[in-house]
């Protein structure tokens, strides 16, 4: 029989993608690393382990990150804190002998966010109304030489269901977690109801349930963000300030408005170098909704790799200061005749994190009930 030898490709080196930055509020700082992956998808996007993750800035002061879940750094609650002037840099070791490190940012003042408001809003859409409310902002800058800000919008909103009442939600998994309880327990089990009827006696009209538990999927927050990088430039600016900005939208649904939509509006000061960089992103998302505008352009990157086998890196480190501002908006802000809610409420048969995308179970800091 012949020998035949071919060559078997490695383990390829992956690109590593950074995602992170340091500002004026008190910390934590998050840091966040992954591989990249290739259009053939031949490799998932995949958390990368770091040897060591840290953060300096232009006076000596450092702190390396702890790594809070895999490829999740922070830093500590009474660590580092950025200042407005001060210059930042990441240092990035990974175990293969790879090294990187940012350039040099600088942390410019915030500028002022001075209002934010909302208007109430109805559109066609497939011959369908809809109503929802459009988030604007007026702004200005501290500064008669940089202009180069960027803002986010988060509308936050809290949606209670009754996980319980889907009776179609668990298969029997012979598992048991209580005395007396059935394997086939027939609703979400995150419901704290437990079926305490045998197998054999769960016919319709359904199973004997009984609360056994706290429930830890009956309420959830929900937030709405803004899907593409709000950023600063000559057309926006009315008389040195950025008056009625667009930032976001909420639309007008029973489930959302079922408490209250907190709507918050940051506006982070940028360096020229991380202003090119989300001004690139914004640029190829606006390219692909044309039909004659084709996604090119390289994304800049502001990390050099010092040592290992040359790999390209992609994402953003950057320093920043932020102001914030915030609104309210509940049912009695919708205006009469144009929308009717319920009177009364459906209960919403459904496992909350299951209902809107981004949901926590995790109630926010600012979250006031």
């Amino acid at each position: 029989m012949d020998k035949i030898s071919f060559d078997v490709p490695g383990t390829p080196t992956l690109n590593l993608v950074v995602d992170g930055h340091i500002s004026n509020l008190p910390g934590p700082y998050t840091i966040t690393l992954s591989s990249g992956f290739d259009l053939e998808n031949k490799f998932r996007q995949e958390a990368i382990t770091a040897k060591k993750v840290m953060i300096t800035d232009d006076t000596g002061t450092q702190e390396i990150l702890t790594e809070a879940g895999t490829g999740i750094y922070q830093t500590d609650v009474t660590g580092i804190q950025g200042a407005v002037g001060r210059v930042y840099r990441l240092y990035i070791e990974l175990f293969d002998g790879r090294i990187y490190e940012s350039k040099p940012d600088t942390m410019s003042a915030p500028g002022t966010l001075d209002s934010i408001y909302s208007v109430f809003r109805e559109s066609l859409v497939a011959d369908s109304v809809r109503y929802g409310f459009d988030i604007l902002f007026d702004a200005s800058s501290n500064s008669n030489k940089n202009f180069y800000l960027q803002w986010k919008f988060t509308g936050t909103f809290r949606v209670d269901t009754e996980p319980e009442g889907d009776k179609d939600g668990e298969k029997c998994d012979f598992q048991l977690d209580c005395s007396g309880c059935s394997y086939c327990n027939l609703v979400p089990k995150c419901s704290g109801y437990r079926n305490i009827g045998s197998p054999s006696i769960n016919i319709p009209p359904g199973p004997l349930l009984v609360k056994r538990f706290p429930c830890t999927c009956c309420t959830c927050w929900y937030t709405i963000f803004n899907d593409k990088p709000i950023l600063s430039n000559s057309q926006l600016l009315r008389a040195g300030r950025f008056k009625g900005i667009s930032a976001g939208y909420v639309p007008v649904h029973q489930w959302i408005f079922q408490h209250k939509v907190y709507a918050t509006i940051n506006q982070l000061s940028l360096s020229r170098q991380s202003y090119d960089f989300w001004n690139s992103i914004k640029a190829q998302q606006e390219g692909t909704n044309s039909l004659f505008q084709p996604v090119t352009g390289k994304i800049p990157v502001n990390f050099v790799q010092l040592q290992g086998t040359p790999t390209p890196v992609q994402g953003l480190f950057f320093a920043t200061s932020i102001s914030t501002k915030s609104l309210q908006l509940t049912r009695k802000d919708v205006p009469r005749n144009t929308f009717n809610f319920p009177l009364k409420e459906v209960p919403i048969v459904k496992v909350c994190t299951k209902l809107f995308p981004n949901a926590t179970t995790t109630k926010p800091s600012f979250w006031v009930d």
